[in-house]
């Protein structure tokens, strides 16, 4: 076991490591993208800890990478190493939206989700409307 939670750490190393050079990120970037201190993005580098928890799910979050991509082998497929270049960092009104969407109660999170997603039925509704009546004009 204890050989398996090394390995995890070596490949979460890497990983981020990856991450931190394909997005041109520093640790202290990273840090505060996530939320967590550059103390533990530099755990993280260095291979001594792995992201966990809530801040493994905040990076998979910040860099739109699978929570398991963090602790896969780096090797010749293709896929697991490239899949770094297809990530797409958040936008700060993203980053604001979820930071502050975080601060809620669960609850509340799962009401803003429903009132969200009325919204956009709404929005999609009226554009179909606004289309048909383009349609009929033309």
């Amino acid at each position: 076991m204890l050989l398996m939670k090394d390995t995890s750490k070596e490949y979460s190393s890497h990983r981020v490591n990856q991450l931190l050079e394909a997005n041109n990120w520093s640790q202290t970037e990273l840090a505060k993208r996530v939320g967590v201190s550059p103390q533990a993005v530099q755990q993280w580098v260095k291979g001594t800890s792995a992201p966990r928890g809530k801040s493994l799910t905040k990076l998979s979050v910040v860099t739109g990478l699978p929570e398991h991509w963090f602790f896969m082998a780096p090797g010749d497929n293709e896929e697991n190493e490239l899949i770094v270049k297809n990530s797409k960092p958040l936008t700060y009104q993203q980053e604001r939206l979820l930071s502050l969407f975080e601060q809620l109660p669960e609850d509340e999170r799962n009401h803003m989700i429903k009132l969200f997603e009325e919204k956009v039925k709404y929005f999609d509704k009226l554009r179909d409307e606004l289309v048909n009546i383009k349609n009929k004009t033309i």
